[in-house]
């Protein structure tokens, strides 16, 4: 498992918010700064955060620690039977 610690979630606000237009023409290059500085990389259309670009080993990290909180959720309500009243 990836270390989160080496990890941001913060968006840096002056060079990690892309219009859809910048990103669709300088993809590769928004891929490499997200890798190289392990930050997201929010994509905007007319203004508004529609998409995030994230390092492939972040993406993973964080979908291992969602695949584990499901697990424990599903766990916990198994094991109190008053859960489901």
């Amino acid at each position: 498992m990836v270390d989160l610690k080496d990890y941001t979630l913060d968006v840096d606000l002056k060079q990690g918010v892309v219009p859809i237009s910048k990103a669709a023409s300088s993809l590769a290059a928004l891929i490499k700064r997200s890798r190289a500085n392990h930050q997201p990389i929010i994509v905007t259309q007319k203004g508004y955060p529609t998409g995030v670009i994230l390092d492939v080993d972040l993406f993973t990290a964080l979908r291992e620690l969602a695949d584990i909180h499901l697990e424990n959720e599903t766990v916990e309500g198994a094991a109190d039977p008053d859960a489901s009243a």
